[in-house]
């Protein structure tokens, strides 16, 4: 237990006003709105190869939030309570083929003219974006349910973003079909049942400074996850910048700081291999078996840069950053730390894991 944990547990607990604004001061300042990424898009300035980018690497997200839900189901004592939470996953994953938020982001894609398998196989979605999605799912599989809950709280300051986005799409990007909006527009009133329901849970569990506390910390974890989601997604500018290229071709697909084929599937996990294997420009590294820290891939650290500059290495926009003047500035964290928990299950295709117990001040997660 930390120092700050112990101090907690001999605190008096905040009242329920100050703990719920405590809560909303988190997301209000440092909710994924204010990433520069998400203002470029609020204000048109994608391009329409951006705003691909986005939406497949989004959709690796999408995909895995029933299985974040279904973790936590797990964790709910009263019949009550399943059945509430059972409704989100039936939102994302419908009752029937055909429906849910999972199905209407697909459709998302097609608007913007993405195929669907393409979504499903994930060959354009960054290796950061992989590793901020696991880290997010370990974190509820192997976090109490206050604090998996209350990672959910993001959903507060959904609604607002839903609006924002489609009245951005409507203005600037005519070029998608409006039918393909339809997930924002019904994330409208779910965010909105979805945050005051997990609000209610999260007052309701923690009755000690010490839950509290956590609470707040789980929830700051959530928004570093997202940050870095969107880090991932624009570091891919920065590597083509550096590059000199202008994205990649029909035939290729975006994977971080470097291009794969069509179909070719990005940051397997070999049977029985503990650490996955990543590609690493020429060659790989392998985290060996039972390693306890995630070996990261190449495009988080430096790379040459071309002939006649002054420096030797640029480094690659994935991990620490700070937000540009006018963007509420803060150093967004690339899910630090994460790594294969010790004392629970992990699925073998998870690479980061979050630990719920030194989060706050910089820490993990």
């Amino acid at each position: 237990m930390t120092a700050t944990h112990a101090r907690g547990e001999r605190a008096a607990a905040w009242s329920t006003d100050e703990f719920t604004e405590r809560l909303r001061a988190v997301t209000a300042a440092r909710y994924h709105d204010r990433h520069p990424f998400n203002l470029r898009m609020h204000s048109g300035d994608l391009t329409p190869a951006e705003l691909r980018r986005w939406i497949a690497a989004r959709f690796h997200y999408q995909r895995h939030i029933p299985v974040k839900d279904a973790l936590i189901l797990a964790k709910l004592d009263r019949p009550e309570l399943r059945r509430a939470w059972l409704r989100r996953i039936q939102d994302h994953d419908g009752t029937a083929d055909g429906e849910g938020g999972i199905e209407r982001w697909l459709r998302l894609g097609e608007a913007a003219g993405l195929h669907r398998e393409e979504l499903w196989h994930g060959t354009r979605v960054p290796p950061g974006v992989r590793l901020a999605v696991d880290g997010y799912v370990n974190f509820c599989r192997l976090s109490p349910a206050l604090e998996a809950i209350a990672a959910s709280l993001t959903e507060l300051s959904a609604p607002d973003l839903m609006r924002t986005r489609i009245a951005a799409f409507e203005r600037h990007y005519r070029w998608i079909d409006p039918a393909g909006l339809a997930y924002f527009r019904t994330r409208i009133g779910q965010g909105a049942r979805d945050g005051a329901e997990a609000l209610a849970l999260v007052l309701t569990r923690a009755r000690t400074r010490d839950g509290q506390e956590r609470a707040v910390a789980a929830l700051e974890f959530k928004c570093d996850v997202l940050w870095a989601l969107l880090d991932a997604v624009d570091a891919v500018d920065v590597v083509d910048a550096v590059d000199g290229t202008d994205g990649v071709d029909a035939g290729e697909a975006e994977v971080g700081a470097r291009t794969v084929p069509a179909g070719a599937e990005a940051c397997t996990v070999p049977a029985g291999v503990d650490a996955r294997t990543v590609s690493a420009g020429a060659g790989a590294r392998t985290a060996p078996p039972g390693a306890d820290a995630l070996t990261a891939p190449t495009v988080e650290g430096a790379r040459p840069k071309p002939t006649g500059t002054d420096t030797g290495t640029v480094p690659t926009r994935v991990g620490p950053r700070t937000v540009p003047a006018g963007a509420g500035a803060r150093t967004a964290p690339m899910v630090e730390g994460a790594r294969a928990a010790a004392d629970g299950p992990v699925a073998s295709d998870a690479v980061g894991t979050a630990e719920a117990r030194d989060i706050r001040g910089g820490g993990l997660p």
